[in-house]
C-alpha cells in the first residue's frame, strides 16, 4: 500500500517539476551608443542610439530592436555593400543564419552578417553584423527598428559582445549641425578622442554688388552691339 502511495506522489510531482527543468534561462542584452570616438557629438543627450536583444539559452533565434534617441536632423545612414562604411553595426561571436525585419524603419540592406567584417572608419576592431540606410531612407530621431535573428547554432550565452579592440557597436552619425558627422561607440575600449572639427562643403561665393552691377552692364552693351550688327547686316 505505501508503494502505491509513493509512486503515486511521484506521478503527481512529476508534471509540476518537468517544466521547472525545462525552463529556458533568458538572455536580454541592451547597447548604448554613448562614446563619441571620432567627430562630432550628435544632437540631444546620450545614449543617442540604443539596441536591445531577448532570446534565451538553447534558442537559435532572437529579437533585436534598434531605437534612435537622435535629435534635430541627425541620421545614421550608411551603404549596403561589405567594403563601405556602415551605418550602425555591432560585433557577434556566434554566427548569424538569417535576419528580418519585422516593423519599423528598416535598413535598406536588409541588413548584413559577413565573418570577415565591415569598414567601420576609424573605429578598430572587427564588426560583423551592420546595418545600412539609403539618403532616402535615413534612421532619425525618434526612429525603431525591429529584427527577428536566426543563428547558426543554439546560444549558450548573449552572442552580442565585445570585439578585439573592446567595442561591441558603432555607429556613423551625420547630418551633426547641417554638414557634420561622428563616430559613436559603446563598449569598453580606448583610443576615443571626442569630439573633434566639422568637415563642411566649401561656401559657394557671393558676388560683391559692384561686381555684380558691372556684369550687368557688360551683359546690356553685349546685347546691344548684337542687335546692332543683326540690324546692319
Amino acid at each position: 500500500m505505501k508503494r502505491i502511495l509513493i509512486l503515486t506522489g511521484i506521478a503527481l510531482a512529476a508534471p509540476t517539476l518537468l517544466p521547472l527543468q525545462a525552463a529556458a534561462t533568458p538572455i536580454s542584452t541592451a547597447i548604448d551608443l554613448n562614446i563619441v570616438f571620432a567627430g562630432n557629438t550628435p544632437d540631444g543627450s546620450a545614449p543617442w542610439l540604443t539596441a536591445q536583444f531577448t532570446s534565451s539559452v538553447g534558442s537559435n533565434t532572437g529579437t533585436l530592436v534598434l531605437s534612435s534617441h537622435m535629435t534635430g536632423p541627425d541620421f545614421a545612414q550608411g551603404l549596403s555593400s561589405t567594403t563601405s562604411t556602415v551605418g550602425w553595426a555591432f560585433y557577434l561571436n556566434q554566427a548569424v543564419s538569417g535576419i528580418n525585419c519585422t516593423t519599423g524603419t528598416c535598413a535598406d540592406n536588409g541588413a548584413l552578417y559577413s565573418a570577415s567584417g565591415f569598414n567601420t572608419g576609424p573605429v578598430p576592431g572587427t564588426f560583423n553584423l551592420a546595418f545600412g540606410w539609403s539618403p532616402s531612407n535615413r534612421f532619425m530621431a525618434s526612429d525603431s527598428a525591429t529584427y527577428q535573428l536566426t543563428f547558426s547554432s543554439l546560444l549558450t550565452s548573449n552572442p552580442f559582445v565585445e570585439n578585439d579592440s573592446s567595442w561591441s557597436s558603432v555607429a556613423h552619425v551625420q547630418g551633426i549641425a547641417g554638414n557634420c558627422s561622428g563616430w559613436i561607440v559603446s563598449g569598453d575600449g580606448t583610443g576615443a578622442d571626442g569630439s573633434g572639427p566639422c568637415t563642411r562643403d566649401p561656401p559657394v561665393p557671393v558676388p560683391e554688388p559692384g561686381k555684380l552691377g558691372m556684369f550687368g552692364l557688360g551683359l546690356l552693351f553685349a546685347g546691344l552691339l548684337l542687335g546692332l550688327r543683326r540690324r546692319y547686316d
